[in-house]
C-alpha cells in the first residue's frame, strides 16, 4: 500500500466533528456591482413601504366599516401583517449601514430625507416620522397614472392585432376605448385624439353595415401606425416623468448612485 494512502494527514482542514455552515448567495451576482447591494436595499425599503401603505388602507376601511359587515379574522390578520411589515423595515436600515450607505440614520432619517414620507404618507404616520413633508402626491397618485397608460399600451397592442382579422365588426367599439384611454391619460398623448376622431366616423359607418365588416388597407395601415406610435410614446420615448411620478422617480435616481469613495490625501 502506498504511504500516501496510509500517512495520516499533517493538517486537517474539516474535523468531522465540527459542521460548516454554508451561506446560500443563489441570487446575488457573480460579479457585484457596485452600488447594487445599496439599490437592493433600497428597492427593499420601496417594497415594505408600499406593502404597509396598503395594508393601512384596509386598516382604515375595515374601521369605516359597518358592524354587521366587518370580518374579525381578516383585521386580525391584517394587524399581524401590519407589524410584520415594520419589522422587516426596522431591519432593513442596519443592512445599509454595513455598507456605510445610511451613514447610522435610523429608518425615521432615512424616510424624511429620501423623500419617502410624502410618498407614503399614512407609513410615515405610522412609524411616527416627525417631518411628514408638504408634498400631495403620494404613491397612490403614481399607482392610478401607471394603470391609465397601461390601459392605453394594452388597448394599443389589442388593436393592432385585430387589424389583421377578416372580421372587424368591433372595431369601432375598441377605437372608442382607445378614444376615451387618450382622454384619461392627457398631455402628451391629446395630440393623438384629432387623428382617432377624422377616422372615427367612417370605420363606425362601416362596421355598421355589415355582420362581417372588413377595412380596407389604407385604414388598416392608418391604425396600425397609430397604435405603434402610441405605444412608443408611452414606453420608449424618454420623456421626463410626469408631476405623480418624479418623487418616485427621484428615490429611484438616489438609491442607484455608485457611492465614490473618498481620495486619501
Amino acid at each position: 500500500m502506498s504511504k500516501l494512502i496510509s500517512t495520516p494527514p499533517l493538517v486537517s482542514l474539516n474535523p468531522a466533528k465540527s459542521v460548516q455552515e454554508v451561506e446560500i448567495r443563489l441570487h446575488e451576482p457573480l460579479i457585484q456591482k457596485p452600488g447594487s447591494r445599496k439599490k437592493r436595499i433600497g428597492l427593499q425599503v420601496l417594497n415594505a413601504l408600499t406593502r404597509l401603505e396598503l395594508l393601512l388602507n384596509k386598516e382604515e376601511a375595515f374601521a369605516s366599516a359597518d358592524q354587521e359587515v366587518q370580518n374579525i379574522s381578516q383585521q386580525q390578520y391584517n394587524s399581524t401583517e401590519i407589524d410584520n411589515t415594520i419589522n422587516m423595515l426596522l431591519t432593513s436600515l442596519p443592512q445599509l449601514e454595513e455598507e456605510a450607505i445610511a451613514m447610522k440614520k435610523d429608518m425615521k432619517t432615512y424616510i424624511t430625507e429620501l423623500g419617502l414620507a410624502s410618498l407614503f404618507p399614512k407609513s410615515a404616520r405610522r412609524l411616527v416620522v416627525s417631518k411628514l413633508g408638504t408634498g400631495t402626491v403620494d404613491v397612490q397618485a403614481h399607482f392610478i397614472e401607471m394603470t391609465l397608460i397601461n390601459q392605453l399600451v394594452s388597448i394599443s397592442l389589442q388593436l393592432q392585432q385585430d387589424t389583421k382579422l377578416e372580421n372587424h365588426f368591433y372595431m369601432a367599439h375598441q377605437i372608442a376605448l382607445l378614444y376615451q384611454c387618450l382622454a384619461q391619460v392627457g398631455q402628451h398623448f391629446l395630440k393623438y385624439k384629432p387623428c382617432v376622431e377624422l377616422h372615427f366616423d367612417a370605420i363606425k359607418s362601416l362596421t355598421s353595415r355589415s355582420k362581417e365588416p372588413h377595412m380596407n388597407e389604407e385604414q388598416r395601415e392608418w391604425l396600425s401606425q397609430l397604435t405603434a406610435d402610441i405605444v412608443t410614446e408611452a414606453l420608449f420615448s424618454g420623456r421626463p416623468f410626469s408631476t405623480v411620478s418624479e418623487p418616485l422617480a427621484n428615490y429611484m435616481t438616489l438609491i442607484g448612485k455608485v457611492d465614490t469613495p473618498p481620495i486619501p490625501e
